[in-house]
C-alpha cells in the first residue's frame, strides 16, 4: 500500500516526458551550451548571494570599534543632557539641598 502511494505519483509524473511522441505545438529549441549554463545556473546565483552578503556585513565592518570589558577605557567622556560646566554645576550645589524622588517618593 505504501509502496502504490509512491510508485503512482512518479509514474504519472514522468509519463509525460518519457513519451515517445511529440504534442501539437511542441517545437524543440536549440539547448544551452555549457558555458551558458554555468552562466545562468551557478555565476549569477554566487554573485547575487555575494552582493547581499556583502551588503548585509557593510555597515558592521564600518563602524568604529567598541569598549570590550577588561580592556582600557580610552574614549573622550560625553557628559548627555546636564549643565554646560558640569564642574561649576557641582561647587555651586549646597550639600543637602539636592532634588530626591525615585522610587523613595521623597519629593
Amino acid at each position: 500500500m505504501t509502496a502504490a502511494l509512491v510508485v503512482v505519483p512518479l509514474l504519472t509524473g514522468a509519463g509525460p516526458a518519457l513519451a515517445l511522441k511529440k504534442d501539437d505545438g511542441e517545437v524543440p529549441g536549440p539547448s544551452l551550451g555549457t558555458g551558458l549554463l554555468l552562466l545562468e545556473f551557478v555565476v549569477i546565483p554566487l554573485g547575487v548571494f555575494l552582493i547581499i552578503t556583502g551588503l548585509c556585513l557593510l555597515p558592521s565592518a564600518l563602524r568604529r570599534p567598541r569598549y570590550r570589558p577588561g580592556r582600557p577605557w580610552t574614549f573622550d567622556p560625553m557628559w548627555f543632557r546636564g549643565p554646560q560646566e558640569p564642574d561649576s554645576a557641582l561647587e555651586s550645589a549646597r550639600p543637602g539641598q539636592t532634588a530626591r524622588g525615585g522610587a523613595s517618593a521623597e519629593w
